[in-house]
């Protein structure tokens, strides 16, 4: 960090503190050539490519369901609202990442895309299929795949190769194709090397993966995560990560990422912010990163950088409030006079 600088830091104690605490944490530090490329993917996407091109889009999806209390006269049924009347359009290839608080609506939403609920209310379609057409939801979950945040909850065989196949050979997909499909996967997730191994054996980090291989044996064009790195140590939080990011950029697959990691959240495209049903805030990382005061109001925190620059500038630090990565933060500190 340069002198002049440190010079204007110091006097801020704690805050400095964290700025050399966060340089060295290096599980959220986002490379220039990472965001570089995100910026790039941001001017390519198309604004307006008519209705084929939507991914997913949800108008007027509404989720309500029966909650039975326990009163002192016996017992009582309340409606609750989940989802309220939410509307939003995915493109093909797009990252998204969904955030909110516990009990926010957000893994409703994301059940919704594979079928996995019904609306009460609205409609949601996942590449031009209604949700709600019985006949379309084998497609719909082909189209959409979904990985949950317990990966012991989803991997069903005593060999890793197996649990791969499992889902190809229910489509009825021919058997040297699964084989091949089995290879791609675990090559896609870098897990090659543990076709053999028994799923127990692996550390929670792999067994998401392995998960996430399972979906992609299937081919879709979409995956939806919720929360999948909640039960990982760092280590398996940064290589999951990694991979869902590289099969989005690199495999072109549209990704629903459904988190309450906000370091997460500033490697997607587009951010939504649901809240108590209602889609509160939606804009790219850094259009909703700089509103921390409203975050903070929805019960949600920021990107430690940019608490950092938020609690920086409230001491007079002329910092620009939009400042998502240590290589920016570093960057600006050297402008200051």
């Amino acid at each position: 960090m340069c002198f002049r600088g440190v010079q204007n830091l110091s006097k801020l104690g704690n805050c400095a503190d964290s700025i050399d605490f966060l340089a060295k944490k290096t599980y959220h530090t986002h490379s220039c050539e990472h965001f570089c490329h995100r910026l790039q993917r941001q001017r390519k996407l198309p604004k307006e490519t008519g209705e084929s091109m939507k991914m997913i889009k949800a108008e007027g999806l509404t989720y309500e369901y029966t909650k039975i209390m326990e009163t002192d006269h016996g017992t009582e049924e309340h409606k609750v609202a989940a989802l309220k009347s939410v509307n939003i359009e995915i493109e093909k290839g797009e990252f998204i990442v969904v955030l909110g608080h516990n009990g926010s609506g957000k893994s409703t939403f994301a059940k919704h895309i594979n079928a996995l609920l019904q609306p009460t209310g609205g409609t949601l379609w996942v590449k031009g299929m209604n949700t709600q057409e019985e006949g379309h939801v084998w497609d719909i979950r082909q189209t959409a795949g979904m990985v949950f945040q317990n990966p012991d909850n989803q991997l069903v065989a005593t060999v890793v190769e197996e649990d791969i196949a499992f889902g190809p050979e229910n489509m009825g997909i021919p058997s040297e194709q699964i084989r091949m499909r089995v290879d791609e996967a675990l090559d896609a997730v870098r897990m090659g090397e543990f076709a053999t191994y028994t799923p127990s054996k692996l550390s929670g980090g792999q067994k998401q993966r392995i998960a996430i291989a399972g979906v992609l044996a299937m081919k879709p064009d979409c995956i939806v995560l919720d929360e999948p790195t909640a039960m990982l140590d760092p280590v398996g939080r940064r290589d999951v990560m990694e991979t869902i990011e590289r099969l989005n950029r690199e495999e072109g697959i549209t990704i629903i990422l459904i988190t309450h990691y906000m370091d997460e959240a500033v490697r997607g495209d587009r951010v939504y912010v649901i809240d108590d049903g209602d889609l509160v805030m939606q804009g790219t990382p850094r259009e909703i990163f700089v509103q921390v005061d409203k975050l903070k109001e929805f019960g949600l925190d920021v990107p430690q950088v940019t608490e950092v620059t938020y609690l920086l500038r409230k001491e007079g630090i002329d910092l620009p409030a939009d400042i998502l990565t240590i290589e920016e933060m570093v960057g600006a500190v050297c402008q200051l006079k």
